[in-house]
């Protein structure tokens, strides 16, 4: 154990001996240097405000690397930043990047490498001063493609990547922001190349004192340590590089956003009195261009949930009226399956709800949110929903893969396929399962939102949704199974392995109305017709409507109103029945002439009744 010790020891003081000339092994510890630059020789260490660390060519630097965390940190769709490793060249342009540390769901689970490889090869060669904008093109931007079903995430990243490309290259006096010619930084003495004939002697710029933040000395080389220790664990990979150093600084403190309590890191500069927001006042808020650039998909969105909430409001006219109810459940049905589902990518996810209690619980931004309006359209109108009718209006009506079951049911009864239910005490035992579902997901997402996101693919939101189907067999295999068990057992996935539909139960429980669904005294005694025909099995046998499990799909109310399936209205319309029998005059039947048979027959009846 002591010798253990000792040996420690002297490694780590053999470590720090060597700390100076390790900024040279920089791409031992990001290994997509070696895309990024080539050619590159040598590597200065991590200085300036923000910091960045001069890559070296023939004793020249030919650009500057950076990581996005050193620069500012806007909080992703997960409520923490995307740390990327940025590359620029000397005149300002994107030579490649790579996404080094992250805790988004959807990278984590869901995009594959191909897809982020191709969306981060996109910004090779572009500009730090160009303005880029991710889908539709917008005058004066420069469009990229964005990642399907990682909206906000790619936003979010592409913000951070430009903003702070920019800040690095005016604080180098790069490109636009070159106010005069600025000399190239000397290489260190400890990191110049090895020749044979001495490197021409290089103009040197005055550069600030060396500080210390944090314990770390700014303006020394970094050693990989440090700079590991900065980036946390690596994801995703590509190319990059920059400029000079100027001699001026500019300080970047108003572009960190605080996130926790730890905020900011020791190696950010401190935050002002006043933290600003991550968005330049002088720019427009991204979302503002992406709810205007998706209007058609918002007024869509708009209409359907106009439409959904007029079903809701008249549901009792529509329930008289039982044939056109059929009609306009299905028809909605399939307007949320292939618009709301597969062409708006709308489906709700538990990873919605941990990302917002995350970040209610972190450092809550709306900006985060409104990057995606068709989510943000939705999950207001389900907010509303749940404080008046409960959670089976999203169930039943808005979720895609519960429309996709629905349609699939149907056409399982069409072709007279046989129904499995499970027994009462099963069902209700069934019943908890969602929920300690969700407690699992939610006690592992207080520890990582990422590593929630992977327990999460209980859900087949994502892969028969999202990415519709496109994806690899084990994720389509599972999917395609609770797909299949729904033609046999009505919304099984919904009933049973749901932690959407129990994270919506939660505030359901406290809707300001006590109930809309209409009941009778008779309803479970005597009358069984509606607990023995609802095939989601949200009533109980003594006739109450669990309203934690119904999906609103209003066939009971269509019993309800039915006087030859409601059995208290079948008694009434019987005793109606005998009441206008026995009071019932007979028609008068008009004889030929000459014929009076007939009344002498309805004389007789007379006299009789």
């Amino acid at each position: 154990m002591f010798v253990t010790r000792i040996l420690r020891f002297f490694a780590l003081a053999l470590f720090c001996a060597a700390a100076p000339l390790q900024a040279a092994d920089l791409p031992s510890v990001f290994p997509q240097l070696r895309n990024m630059f080539p050619d590159a020789e040598a590597y200065g260490g991590f200085e300036g405000t923000p910091l960045s660390a001069a890559v070296y060519k023939a004793g020249k630097v030919v650009g500057y690397v950076f990581l996005t965390g050193d620069a500012l940190r806007i909080p992703a769709y997960s409520g923490k930043p995307i740390n990327t490793l940025v590359g620029l060249d000397a005149d300002g342009r994107i030579v490649g990047l790579a996404i080094v540390q992250h805790d988004e769901p959807i990278l984590a689970v869901g995009i594959t490498p191909e897809q982020l490889n191709r969306f981060v090869a996109q910004y090779e060669g572009k500009s730090a001063f160009d303005r880029i904008t991710i889908g539709a093109p917008r005058e004066g931007h420069v469009a990229i493609d964005g990642i399907t079903g990682a909206t906000i995430t790619v936003m979010v990243e592409n913000a951070t990547v430009m903003r702070a490309a920019r800040m690095v290259a005016e604080s180098r006096g790069i490109g636009a922001a070159a106010a005069a010619p600025v000399a190239a930084a000397p290489l260190p003495a400890a990191a110049q190349p090895q020749a044979d004939a001495p490197a021409p002697e290089q103009p040197r710029s005055e550069a600030p004192p060396p500080t210390t933040r944090g314990g770390e000395a700014v303006g020394r080389p970094a050693t990989p340590a440090s700079v590991a220790q900065r980036a946390g664990s690596g994801k995703a990979a590509s190319p990059s590089s920059v400029a000079a150093p100027a001699t001026p600084v500019r300080p970047a403190a108003d572009a960190v956003v605080p996130l926790a309590r730890d905020m900011p890191p020791p190696n950010v500069a401190p935050l002002p009195a006043v933290p600003g927001t991550w968005t330049p006042a002088e720019e427009e808020p991204q979302w503002v261009a992406i709810w205007r650039h998706r209007a058609f998909e918002i007024g869509v969105l708009v209409v359907g949930l106009t439409v959904l909430f007029s079903i809701l409001v008249f549901q009792d006219w529509l329930a008289r009226h039982p044939k056109l109810l059929i009609y306009v459940r299905n028809g909605f049905h399939v307007y949320t399956l292939f618009f709301i589902g597969w062409y708006a990518l709308a489906q709700l996810s538990v990873i919605n709800v941990l990302t917002f209690v995350n970040a209610v619980m972190h450092g809550f931004r709306w900006e985060n949110f409104l990057l995606d309006p068709m989510l943000f359209i939705l999950w207001s109108f389900v907010a509303m929903t749940l404080l008046l009718w409960g959670r089976g209006v999203y169930c039943g009506w808005l979720c895609p893969f519960g429309a996709l079951q629905e349609l699939i049911l149907i056409a399982s009864r069409r072709l007279k396929l046989p129904q499995f239910e499970f027994n009462d005490v099963v069902h209700e035992r069934l019943w908890a399962v969602k929920y300690v579902i969700l407690i699992l997901l939610f006690g592992v997402s207080l520890q990582s939102l990422g590593e929630a996101a992977t327990y999460a693919e209980v859900e087949p939101f994502k892969t028969a949704i999202t990415l519709r189907f496109d994806r690899q067999w084990p994720f389509v295999t599972y999917a395609l199974a609770l797909i299949a068990i729904s033609a046999f057992n009505r919304k099984f996935f919904c009933k049973y392995l749901c932690a959407l539909g129990a994270a919506l139960a939660i505030p359901g429980r406290f809707r300001l109305f006590d109930w809309w669904l209409r009941r009778r005294r008779e309803c479970g005694k005597p009358c069984q017709v509606c607990y023995n025909r609802c095939s989601v099995r949200a009533i109980r046998p003594t006739g109450e409507i669990n309203a934690n499990e119904c999906h609103y799909c209003l066939d009971c109310q269509v019993i309800y109103y039915n006087d030859k399936v409601c059995l208290p209205l079948i008694e009434r319309r019987q005793k109606r029945e005998q009441r206008l029998q026995r009071g019932k005059i007979p028609p008068i039947v008009v004889a030929p002439a000459g014929d009076d048979a007939p009344r002498k027959q309805a004389a007789a009846t007379d006299i009789r009744g």
